[in-house]
């Protein structure tokens, strides 16, 4: 990849990082609350995986990976575990659905942005960066969404389609 095209990943990058900023504190404020909790099997992934998803972007805002390492890095952290998460109900549905609810439509709402990006942009660079920012959110949306027993099909858990032209 050239110096333009290292250039055009960093301020991507870095805007997507300024995006991001909420997500990251609600989750570590519900970490805080987590503490101690028997549902931190359940939410302790998500928690985790936007933590090693900040690092990533964090990382090639600086400069440290490239497109092809970011793209590396986040396939080959793909969470194994989603069937086994299981819906929230009774007390704990209760405690965090409201949270839940919120972060999941903040999440849905991040991946179409980032997919919508990702069809619009020209610059190959760029669009690979948005595939991988909306590959992260959409394995977000589908925690959220098996913890809210909600079911994993729809647009915003669906794959990010590809509407531009060939060789657009």
């Amino acid at each position: 990849m050239g110096i333009v095209a290292d250039w055009i990943l960093r301020r991507v990058v870095k805007s997507a990082l300024v995006f991001e900023a909420g997500s990251l504190e609600r989750y570590r404020r519900l970490r805080e609350r987590l503490v101690d909790s028997p549902l931190w099997e359940s939410l302790g992934h998500l928690l985790e995986e936007e933590e090693h998803h900040w690092r990533i972007l964090t990382d090639a805002a600086a400069g440290k990976l490239d497109a092809a390492q970011v793209e590396r890095l986040v396939k080959g952290h793909l969470f194994s575990g989603m069937a086994a998460i299981r819906p929230l109900e009774g007390d704990a549905l209760r405690e965090w659905g409201s949270e839940l609810e919120r972060a999941l439509a903040e999440e849905e709402r991040t991946f179409l942005f980032y997919g919508n990006l990702r069809r619009m942009s020209r610059i190959p660079v760029v669009r690979r960066a948005f595939e991988v920012l909306a590959s992260m959110e959409r394995e977000h949306v589908q925690i959220l969404r098996r913890l809210l027993g909600r079911p994993p099909e729809g647009a915003a858990a669906g794959p990010v389609v590809d509407s531009a032209p060939p060789g657009a």
